[in-house]
């Protein structure tokens, strides 16, 4: 009976802790609630504003940009950026008005920064090196490249990669580090452009002859920039053929087109002309000596 009575006691007093921590623990937060209240309240309209200001602002500078005539990956990479970096400060000020130890937050932060940062080296050397093209303007969206073999136009330069799309509709994504640390060739760059071509001609062939059409046509032909200095002069002399460098200049938005209509105009002008362009052969002369066959004839 006694054993019973000491169960009860034991479980009314177990009940009765049990009550009074949760009656602490309700008045801790109906206090907390009542003095955060207002701190909650605040942080929400800082949040909101915060918002709202930041996509304000974004917009305003992109129009600015805009009408500025700013390169469109510049603006692009200005808007990401600024949006990202306006939003950690919105956060930041919520965090500081809740009541948050924001000095002790941003160490954590630091140092998680320091760790990741670590891991992602080669991500934040492609960052970097976007950033130290779109400030340098050395390429931009539109420019024909080649680099690494690869070759294209530039459609697209983000933070961490820059895509190519080649002639043929392809895109190629290489990362920024690459295009800092290698060489680049940047087709159009430059308003004019030279074009080289060869053109082989038959050794029985007057060369003098076979310049003054490719002259004539070179002259004659419209997109080409008569004031630089363009001019047919022997090359090589190959193995069945006398190969002609054919220099051309013209504008760099015209190169595809002179490149390819120039070739066939001078190979139709020199079948007119009577001219002969060589395919690889080989001649073969056999000489006979008359006294040895004779000696050999009497044996």
């Amino acid at each position: 009976m006694y054993f019973i009575l000491d169960e009860v006691i034991s479980i009314d007093n177990d009940v009765e802790k049990n009550l009074s921590i949760a009656q602490k623990w309700l008045e801790s937060a109906y206090n907390w609630l009542l003095g955060g209240f207002p701190k909650l309240i605040a942080g929400l309209i800082i949040f909101i504003l915060g918002w709202w200001l930041t996509k304000l602002i974004c917009k305003i500078v992109v129009r600015a940009m805009t009408g500025a005539k700013v390169d469109k990956t510049v603006i692009s990479f200005f808007n990401s950026t600024a949006n990202a970096v306006l939003k950690v400060l919105v956060i930041l000020c919520v965090l500081s008005t809740i009541g948050f130890d924001i000095t002790t937050l941003i160490a954590t932060v630091s140092a998680a920064t320091f760790a990741i940062g670590l891991a992602l080296k080669d991500s934040l050397a492609n960052v970097a090196s976007g950033m130290l093209i779109i400030i340098n303007k050395k390429l931009k969206v539109g420019d024909y490249i080649e680099t690494e073999g690869l070759k294209g136009n530039i459609v697209r330069i983000d933070m961490m990669y820059t895509t190519l799309c080649t002639y043929d509709n392809k895109e190629i994504l290489i990362p920024n580090s690459r295009l800092t640390s290698n060489n680049i060739t940047n087709y159009f760059v430059r308003e004019e452009r030279r074009i080289d071509l060869i053109i082989p001609i038959s050794y029985s062939e007057d060369i003098e002859k076979a310049r003054n059409v490719i002259m004539e046509i070179i002259n004659n032909y419209e997109p080409v920039i008569k004031e630089k200095n363009n001019r047919v002069a022997v090359e090589k002399l190959n193995e069945s053929s006398v190969d002609l460098s054919v220099w051309v200049w013209c504008a760099s938005q015209d190169y595809w087109k002179v490149f390819y209509s120039l070739q066939e105009m001078i190979k139709t002008a020199l079948e007119q002309n009577g001219i002969s362009i060589p395919f690889n052969q080989l001649d073969v002369h056999l000489i006979q000596n008359e006294n040895n066959a004779k000696e050999k004839f009497k044996k």
